[in-house]
């Protein structure tokens, strides 16, 4: 006989929990939430008390919610959404994130994955994608979001946010190889190319840090 397990679920601030749950049902009045509604609600204000801080912690939400990590992470994507968006400087730093830590490599000749675990910023990222004219493939898994290195320039040209004059000949040491490019096409190509070049610790031309580094460089220096 199979002894059925009960996780416990506490909340830090139980009071601040139950203000703000009766608070958001009330603004739908009696009735007006559907239950995927309260699901999406309660999964926000367990993220917001500091019980999960979502996707890292998805595997614990899933055993103590009892729930599937296709539905906790259906219900993260609505919470970003109704509770949590953020806007395109966000996504463009979380990226920079992602990259600097290491969160892609190479699939094959020409390619590049990312792992993307954060449902807002993967539908950027798509968007991103759709807004340079291309296609990411994520069909074998939606945190896996596949592109070629052409696209990617593509990608990175079109989120620049400094002119090529400004950003030629401003790389690091690291960077410097990347200088010989005439214009801001053939610079993206070149810096695109270099996430392909090894997975792991180095990728080529630049290393995992230096590729962060140029990231920022052409897609943040105005908003920093």
């Amino acid at each position: 006989m199979t002894t059925r397990v009960s996780l416990p679920l506490d909340v830090q601030d139980s009071e601040t929990f139950a203000r703000n749950f009766l608070h958001e049902y009330n603004l739908h009045g009696m009735g007006g939430l559907s239950k995927r509604d309260v699901d999406v609600l309660v999964l926000y204000l367990l993220i917001e008390d500091g019980r999960y801080s979502l996707p890292r912690d998805i595997f614990r939400a899933c055993r103590e919610l009892k729930l599937s990590e296709t539905k906790i992470r259906n219900l993260y994507q609505d919470v970003q959404l109704r509770y949590m968006q953020y806007d395109l400087d966000e996504a463009k730093r979380q990226f920079v994130e992602l990259v600097g830590a290491g969160g892609f490599e190479r699939t094959r000749a020409g390619y590049v994955t990312f792992i993307v675990r954060d449902p807002l910023l993967r539908q950027y990222f798509e968007e991103w994608v759709a807004d340079a004219d291309g296609f990411a493939d994520s069909s074998f898994n939606k945190n896996l979001v596949t592109v070629s290195v052409g696209l990617l320039a593509s990608v990175i040209e079109h989120l620049s946010v400094v002119d090529f004059n400004e950003v030629h000949g401003q790389f690091g040491s690291e960077l410097a190889k990347l200088n010989d490019a005439p214009d801001m096409k053939s610079l993206t190509r070149l810096f695109a190319e270099s996430f392909t070049k090894e997975a792991g610790a180095t990728a080529g031309r630049l290393t995992v840090t230096g590729i962060a580094t140029g990231l920022q460089l052409l897609i943040l220096r105005a908003s920093r």
